[in-house]
């Protein structure tokens, strides 16, 4: 071979090579979070990134998804925020730079509210799909096209606090006492619990404790004095703990309502209580012994991340997560692109998917899924009950 074939030779591989990372890099479509993995309310935010960051692997390591006769992998790029709003603020907008089509997240009201000038301002070229309490209100306005939100609203006709009202008032209640964090979500839950009861029919009194509070005693004395039939605290185990346990060794009261946490503080105080009623999206104790799905969600979990399932800590948000990106990649098949977001989100609202969880969404962009009432008893004993608002 001539020196000048040899040139050539080499310099044609090298642009074959040269060319390989641009056709590596239109297989894979970015997928973003932004949640709060660590800090001081960080429960959602990571199991949200756990679950999320395990269907990815799932889905890259089986070779990506096909869409529109091409295939992809996720470029995932999860930050995390620590529940603070200037870091978040820093974090999306570089998303936002980076061209990030779909954004998983925020769980935290006072994130989504800190972001949300920057997603109004790239409205029509991303989606942002989170569950904070505070994305209700700006569901279906105009500006508002980027939003989806990946929870079910407690005061919809389905949603799960207007269901769980009615369960207690089945029971007889007459008279609950909500003890709730005075922050954004909680002054949020407290306006939107307050209409729940009032429609129910039942007296409801409210108290706050500013963020940090570790004794809860003398608003726990405070309630007592009324004779709630039920004490409703809120809002993360972290503070479930506490709160349940010092109302028990207080001699406050027994009887719990619970719409965000786990049974974990039932179950770790299950000779003191008389009862404890929970929202649980699902029951994973008992779940993982009759749904396939589940089973295999839970060993994948294990298998992953090399330690236990955290059954006791938002399991929902996990869970829910990996549907989430299992969902999307679903959305976009049905949707035959990965890039025009509008298709996209289209799809997504004119389905019903069936994983872990059987979700679907409403008219403005907000889901509707399966979930558990719980119910603990003296000793442990576990009544569960299952309700799908998504069948109707």
């Amino acid at each position: 071979m001539s020196i000048r074939h040899l040139i050539g030779s080499i310099t044609t591989a090298a642009a074959l090579i040269a060319g390989l990372p641009a056709a590596r890099a239109q297989e894979m479509m970015k997928l973003g979070e932004l949640e709060a993995q660590t800090g001081a309310i960080n429960t959602y935010g990571w199991m949200s990134s756990q679950g999320t960051r395990l269907a990815v692997e799932e889905i890259n390591k089986a070779g990506g998804f096909e869409v529109g006769g091409k295939k992809y992998k996720f470029d995932l790029q999860q930050v995390d925020t620590r529940g603070e709003p200037r870091e978040a603020t820093v974090q999306f907008r570089k998303m936002m730079e980076d061209k990030v089509s779909f954004v998983f997240g925020p769980f935290l009201s006072n994130i989504f509210n800190a972001v949300r000038p920057i997603a109004e301002q790239n409205d029509g070229k991303f989606l942002l799909m989170g569950g904070a309490t505070s994305e209700h209100d700006h569901l279906g306005k105009p500006g508002s096209s980027y939003l989806i939100r990946t929870w079910n609203w407690d005061a919809g006709p389905d949603g799960f606090g207007t269901l769980m009202v009615q369960y207690i008032k089945k029971l007889g209640a007459k008279k609950v006492a909500m003890l709730f964090q005075n922050d954004a979500f909680g002054k949020v839950a407290v306006d939107i619990y307050t209409r729940i009861f009032a429609d129910a029919g039942i007296e409801l009194s409210v108290d706050m404790f500013e963020p940090g509070t570790k004794d809860f005693t003398s608003a726990l004395a405070k309630i007592a004095a009324a004779k709630p039939d039920y004490l409703f605290p809120g809002y993360t185990d972290a503070i479930l703990y506490d709160i349940v346990r010092q109302s028990l060794e207080g001699g406050y009261g027994a009887k719990f309502f619970i719409v965000r946490g786990s049974i974990g503080p039932a179950l770790k105080n299950k000779d003191q209580i008389e009862e404890y009623i929970a929202y649980v999206p699902k029951y994973f104790e008992q779940a993982e012994n009759s749904e396939p799905a589940v089973k295999k969600f839970i060993e994948s979990y294990k298998a992953f991340y090399k330690r236990d399932f955290p059954y006791d800590q938002a399991p929902l948000c996990s869970s829910s997560c990996y549907d989430h990106v299992y969902m999307l990649v679903e959305a976009m098949k049905k949707a035959g692109t990965v890039s025009d977001v509008a298709k996209v989100r289209e799809a997504l609202l004119g389905m019903r998917y069936s994983g872990i969880w059987n979700i679907k969404f409403g008219s403005t962009g907000e889901q509707v899924f399966s979930f558990n009432i719980v119910r603990v008893k003296k000793g442990g004993g576990i009544e569960a009950q299952s309700l799908d608002p998504t069948m109707k």
